[in-house]
Parts: C-alpha cells; structure tokens; sequence
C-alpha cells in the first residue's frame, strides 16, 4: 500500500509527498527496532532475575550442605580420636573393646562434598554471565565458583582403605546394616550400636589396628585433613552468605528470618 503510494508520487513529481512517504517509512522501522530492542531488554532482565534467584537457591543449599558436611566431620573425627586416645593412654577408659572398634570404622567414613553449581555452569556455558549487569555481583559470583575444586573437601583417605582391608568383612556388614543411617537428601549419620562380637574378638582386631603404626598415622593425617575441610567450609559458608545478600539487595527482598 505505501510502496504503490509512493510510486504514484514520484510519477506525479509530488516531491513533498515523496518526502513524507519517506519520513513515515523511516520512523516506522525506528519505532519498529526500539520496540524490538525494548522487548529484547524486558527479556533480558527477566532472565537475569532468573538467573539470581536460582544462583541465590543454590547457594542456599551449599549453605545447608557445607554445614551438614561440617557436623558430619566433626562426628567422624571424633570417633577417630577415640581410637587414637585408646592407643595413646594404652587404657580402655569408659569404654568397652567394641566401642574402640566401631570407633576405628567410623572414622573412616566420608562425606564428597560438591557445590550446587547448575546455574552457574549455565551461565557460562551459554555465555550469560553478561545478563549480570552489577559487575560487582558478576564477580562475585566468578569469584565463589572459581574456588569450589578444593580436593580437601572430597578426599578419600589411605586410612578408609587401610582400616577396611583389616577390619573383618562380616564385622563391616554388621556395622552397615546397624550402626549407620543414610537420610533421603543424602545425609549420613554414625550411629552407636550394640556388638555383634564377644569383648575378646573385639580386644584382638582392635590391638591389631592399635599396633599398626602406618594406620595411625594414617588416622591422624585424616583427623587432620577433617579440621581443615571444616575451616574452609566456615569460610565457603561466610562467602556463600555474602554473595546471597548481594543478590537479594540487587533482587530488592530480604533475608528469610529462618535461613541459616
């Protein structure tokens, strides 16, 4: 219809009316590329508040899994240092053989601890880091899951396999079944149990372990190794916890007043 139009003007030499024919056409297709443009920014900042609130998500889950992993070290090291008091004071104390020996086996269990990283490895993957118009939030999210490999926090101890490979097989089958429990989000819990074995069997596997030098010092380097992941795990939590303000300042809502 336009394009008739405006032949018809320049066959009549209507110069003016060519003009304006011109004019119309040429804000038409400006119009046209800023409501495009508008539109294609809507959609971007749609996007980015999507991208924060799932980021803010899963750092509200590593918060809740760095703590989960800090008590679950801090159980097993303490059955760890039951065994190595034993072996230290050369003295049951209060407790009883089996004790000494379940406390051996605990201490070799672990906890992989992995970030909840989905969002991000989208982000990056796709390329969309850049929807984080904030650069100070941008790098502080760079920052976070740049540091999250740290080994001490999924290591699998030489003790885990030394211990195992001493400690009789139907022994760890009972202890698997009886003295262990493993929630539905994954969160393990050392139980005490009753023995299956009388105090003599137990007095003779747990003076084999306790004579074992190489195994105790695996059991300290452990015990060790123990303390540390739960020093970095306090500092992944204090920074998990800023970046999350950060979001929600950015997001402009608050802190739930549970939320750890």
């Amino acid at each position: 219809m336009l394009l008739r139009r405006i032949t018809e003007h320049v066959k009549a030499q209507n110069w003016t009316a060519v003009g304006l024919d011109f004019l119309i056409v040429v804000i038409g297709v400006f119009v046209g590329l800023q409501v495009s443009n508008w539109n294609d920014a809507r959609a971007d900042v749609a996007r980015s508040v999507t991208y924060l609130e799932r980021t803010s998500a899963d750092l509200e889950t590593d918060i809740i899994n760095y703590q989960d992993s800090i008590d679950f070290w801090r159980q097993a090291s303490n059955y760890g240092l039951i065994g190595l008091d034993y072996v230290e004071a050369g003295q049951l104390g209060d407790s009883a053989y089996w004790e000494i020996l379940l406390a051996f086996f605990q201490a070799s269990q672990v906890d992989e601890f992995a970030t909840t990283q989905t969002t991000y490895d989208e982000l990056t993957s796709a390329g969309e880091l850049r929807l984080i118009t904030d650069s100070g939030i941008r790098q502080a999210i760079a920052n976070y899951y740049s540091s999250t490999n740290n080994p001490t926090l999924y290591l699998f101890p030489p003790y885990r396999e030394h211990v195992r490979g001493i400690i009789p097989l139907d022994i760890q089958e009972y202890i698997w079944v009886n003295c262990y429990s493993l929630a539905a989000n994954n969160q393990q819990e050392l139980l005490n149990c009753d023995a299956p074995i009388s105090q003599q069997v137990a007095a003779r596997i747990v003076d084999q372990l306790s004579a074992d030098a190489k195994l105790m010092s695996e059991l300290r380097y452990w015990i060790s190794n123990m303390r540390v992941a739960t020093q970095i795990s306090q500092y992944r939590i204090t920074a998990a916890k800023e970046l999350q303000q950060m979001i929600r300042t950015e997001l402009g809502t608050k802190p739930e007043e549970n939320a750890p």
